[in-house]
């Protein structure tokens, strides 16, 4: 899941732990855009950006240092996004 929307895959037990991703890992790998990027480096771009925000502002764990991977599915077609409101 983490490779198809994030275009990265963290590793097990270091960044990836059982189903929370961490902060820090997710900050020091987001993709950096290039000119022009394509569209799926936009989405990737935008649903690593909006998960360290739910797991460090707005819906952070007892350590704040963590994000579970069940915010990821609601990210994969951000045009939806809006309607959760």
């Amino acid at each position: 899941m983490c490779s198809t929307y994030l275009g990265i895959m963290p590793v097990k037990g270091e960044s990836l732990i059982g189903s929370m991703i961490k902060l820090k890992w997710l900050r020091e790998n987001m993709l950096e855009l290039p000119e022009e990027p394509s569209q799926e480096q936009l989405d990737a771009h935008c649903r690593s950006y909006i998960l360290g925000l739910i797991g460090g502002v707005l819906m952070p764990d007892k350590t704040s240092n963590k994000v579970h991977l069940m915010y990821l599915s609601l990210l994969i077609n951000l045009r939806r996004t809006r309607r959760y409101m």
